[in-house]
């Protein structure tokens, strides 16, 4: 499968928060089905910088984006998984589709 542009953008924006895993003695194996919270771990305050400069780079309203859907205030289950697949896809709308 040959990545386009979109996907190695996204790709090389969430592996700029990919730091050295030591249970797994490696960094995090990224794929398109990754969940940001639930698989990859990440901190809130991690996901939302995330969000801001995936916005910022791919001119989408970052309003539209419910932040807490995928990262619950109470730390609770988060209603939807935020994958690497869902940026991408939103990058190629040119809006967030998962409202």
């Amino acid at each position: 499968m040959v990545m386009d542009d979109i996907e190695k953008a996204i790709f090389a924006l969430v592996e700029e928060y990919n730091g050295y895993w030591f249970w797994l003695r490696k960094r995090f194996p990224l794929t398109h089905t990754t969940d940001l919270n639930k698989d990859f771990r990440m901190a809130p305050e991690d996901a939302a910088e995330l969000l801001e400069t995936f916005a910022e780079r791919f001119s989408l309203n970052p309003k539209e984006i419910n932040f807490g859907r995928y990262f619950p205030a109470d730390n609770g289950k988060a209603k939807k998984p935020l994958t690497i697949q869902l940026l991408i896809d939103s990058a190629r709308a040119g809006h967030w589709i998962d409202k």
